[in-house]
């Protein structure tokens, strides 16, 4: 896991009668456009590095035992938080779905997490229902009157489960069937065992349970010793769970944890390759966990991460599982694991560098060099792994890419890679742009060809997209047959690099999504306006689609699948000061910039249909990431408030447009007394000053009867 902090939007609204909600109020994930993966952030990156969920690092390494990763699988379709991510960034639950197929309920009285009775102990009622009813009919010796008595009778103790609507079971029957044979009275005790088991009724089940340990029937004989241990770890955590579902562990009950793990072990000797076996294997976890026997739940979890199967479902479990009862266990914390996986996955979780809220220093990391160091011997067997940690830590801690270069050396050119080779390969291509290689975008480019992994070429893609922005020939990014195909690689710099030329071609070129050519066509056009372009604006507006539509979200524009590029021909221009529509606006403007009633206009364009908070490559990136090195788009920006400003500023502006100017500049800090604008705030000195002005100066304008707070 990691803590992260989600990027808060604004009040979900509709502005106008044109459809577009300019913000909207959920958690999503908005990444930052960079390799850089050291700290507090919400993207997960298609690598190992400090800063990527633990169980995401952890997966990489589990999955590298099958080798290189398949290239043939389809990328999981993004949610609804996720949209930002294209195929760059992932999270757990994406690499999860990625790699997995839905694990499937086994038989017998197990807890498996899913179905109807999803993290209750009845999750495998179902299942073990039909284990006992084939179980029944191969068992020749039990007559079948009783056969049907006992199956009826099942069926209906499972209102044990079915009536515990607020989550308490209920005992299932007040009376079972007479049975006279050896095995229906097997099958009997075995039902009313798991009966009680189902109603939380400890004892009545260790009694039922006690003498199938002798049962002729090998089903009932080994489902028994099967079930004896989930009563007991069922007992033992019974007690330490709250009203509210919050475990303590100091309030388990030790007594039953070792009746389990003793009956773990005695079900694990009988039946080692038993039709509960894995599920048992499993419970010595439980057992442990139960147990506070951190250290020997760490080799357990070494033992199993390094024998089970990296391509089935339950290896993903596994991995949720350590991240849950061992990586972030407060009271496993200072218990050192012995095998390489979880030791690696506790030094890069160790090397993060994050910002503690109300501070604006990172917390030091928790691994020093000279520990690190220390661990060599433990990864004797995995040089490349070792030399990979100490690589990172170079990197993010010791700020030292030239050892970087030293520790991992350049294998670009390889057919394929596993997670830890194209690891290392990435944090190469990292130093080499720290030091300002020349040869950086070569590296990228020859890493291309082997980065056939999920994430692998969308990862490559960005570092070379980042290294031709660098070294001004962001062009290349977008000529025909560029090597970048991922287009959330392409839109982060249509919207914070391009120049108009780029977005121009963008809007022409056909091979392109639709999506992408329509957000060109916003860029520039959104930009023609903000920037002053007026004279390019008459031009441009006529690449806006004659279908485009006027509806859709407005605050990350990388992430839609829609916008209203046809606000900019069919938008609203003017609802009380008199504005023609915006094409003679930006006529008028082009003629003369100066002009006071186009400037007003244009900001009652902007107000009108909902730009105000959007940000279309106006608020700088950082220089370490994508769009951050160069804005080849001329001009600056020009927000609504500064339009106002001037306006009010300009002593030979007088009359109704004075008057217009000074209600608008108010009115920005309406109701929230907040600029909604865009641009400084200005103190509420000044606001009251303007208010007073109006009504001074223009009492019977419209402005100044309608104008009632300064905000």
């Amino acid at each position: 896991m990691k803590a992260f902090s989600f990027k808060a939007l604004l009040a979900a609204g509709l502005l106008g009668s044109s459809g577009v909600a300019w913000a909207c109020s959920d958690s999503s994930c908005y990444p930052t456009w960079t390799l850089l993966g050291s700290g507090d952030s919400c993207e997960g990156r298609g690598f190992m590095t400090p800063g990527n969920d633990t169980r995401i690092n952890l997966l990489f390494l589990l999955r590298d035992r099958a080798g290189p990763e398949d290239a043939s699988r389809p990328y999981p379709k993004g949610s609804y938080d996720t949209a930002g991510f294209g195929e760059v960034f992932l999270d757990p639950s994406a690499q999860q779905s990625a790699y997995y197929a839905v694990s499937e309920i086994t038989d017998g009285e197990q807890a498996a997490d899913t179905g109807l009775y999803a993290g209750t102990r009845c999750a495998g009622l179902a299942a073990a229902s039909r284990g006992l009813a084939a179980a029944m009919l191969a068992n020749k010796a039990l007559p079948a009157a009783e056969r049907t008595a006992l199956a009826s009778a099942r069926s209906a103790s499972e209102i044990t489960c079915s009536s515990g609507n607020d989550g308490v079971p209920r005992a299932g029957l007040a009376a079972w069937p007479t049975v006279s044979s050896q095995p229906g009275r097997e099958f009997l005790g075995y039902m009313t065992a798991a009966d009680a088991f189902y109603a939380g009724q400890w004892d009545q089940a260790r009694a039922a349970l006690a003498p199938l340990a002798k049962a002729s029937d090998p089903w009932v004989r080994e489902t028994g010793a099967y079930l004896a241990i989930r009563v007991e770890y069922a007992a033992a955590q019974a007690s330490a769970i709250g009203e509210y579902g919050d475990f303590e562990h100091s309030k388990v009950d030790r007594a039953a944890v070792r009746r389990g793990l003793l009956a773990n072990a005695a079900y694990l000797k009988g039946w080692p390759s038993g039709r509960y076996a894995a599920s048992a294997q499993g419970l010595v976890r439980r057992g442990l966990w139960l147990a506070g026997d951190y250290p020997a739940l760490a080799r357990e979890y070494e033992r199993v991460l390094t024998t089970i199967d990296p391509g089935t479902a339950a290896a993903s479990d596994l991995v949720f599982e350590v991240d849950n009862k061992w990586l972030f266990n407060p009271d496993a914390k200072g218990v050192s694991p012995q095998g390489t996986m979880l030791l690696a996955v506790q030094d890069l979780q160790q090397m993060r560098m994050f910002e503690t809220y109300g501070s604006d220093k990172p917390n030091p990391p928790e691994l020093t060099e000279a520990e690190l160091i220390a661990q060599a011997p433990a990864f004797a067997a995995q040089p490349e792994l070792f030399s990979f940690l100490q690589a990172t830590h170079a990197f993010y801690i010791g700020k030292n890419p030239r050892r970087v270069l030293s520790l991992v050396p350049d294998d670009a050119k390889r057919a394929s890679y596993t997670n830890l080779g194209f690891s290392r390969q990435v944090l190469r291509g990292q130093a080499l742009a720290a030091t300002k290689d020349r040869n950086e975008a070569g590296f990228w480019l020859d890493l291309l060809g082997g980065a056939k992994g999920q994430w692998q070429r969308p990862t490559a893609e960005l570092g070379l997209a980042m290294s031709w922005e660098r070294s001004g020939k962001l062009g290349s990014v977008f000529a025909k047959g560029s090597p970048i195909h991922e287009s959330m690689i392409r839109r982060q710099l249509i919207l914070n690099s391009a120049a108009p030329d780029m977005l121009r071609s963008n809007a022409a070129d056909s091979t392109r999504p639709l999506y992408e050519r329509d957000l060109a066509v916003f860029t520039l056009l959104h930009k023609d306006l903000a920037r002053g372009d007026y004279a390019a604006f008459a031009k441009d507006q006529a690449l806006v689609r004659a279908k485009a539509g006027t509806d859709g979200y407005m605050y990350y524009l990388p992430d839609q699948e829609s916008l209203p590029l046809g606000l900019f021909t069919k938008g609203k221009w003017s609802d009380g000061y008199a504005c023609p529509a915006l094409a003679q606006t930006a006529k008028a403007l082009a003629a003369n910039p100066q002009a006071v009633a186009p400037r007003l206009c244009l900001g009652d364009f902007w107000r009108l249909n909902g730009f105000d908070q959007i940000d279309v490559g106006d608020t700088p990136r950082k220089a370490d990431e994508l769009g951050g090195f160069a804005d080849l788009f001329p001009g600056k920006p020009m927000p609504r408030s500064a339009i106002y400003a001037s306006v009010i500023a300009d002593p030979k502006v007088t009359g109704p447009d004075k008057a217009y100017a000074l209600y608008r500049a108010v009115m920005c800090y309406a109701p929230s007394g907040y600029n909604g604008c865009g641009g400084k705030d200005v103190p509420k000195s000044q606001r009251k000053a303007w208010y007073d002005q109006l009504k001074a100066t223009y009492p019977t304008s419209p402005w100044a009867k309608k104008l009632r707070y300064f905000w």
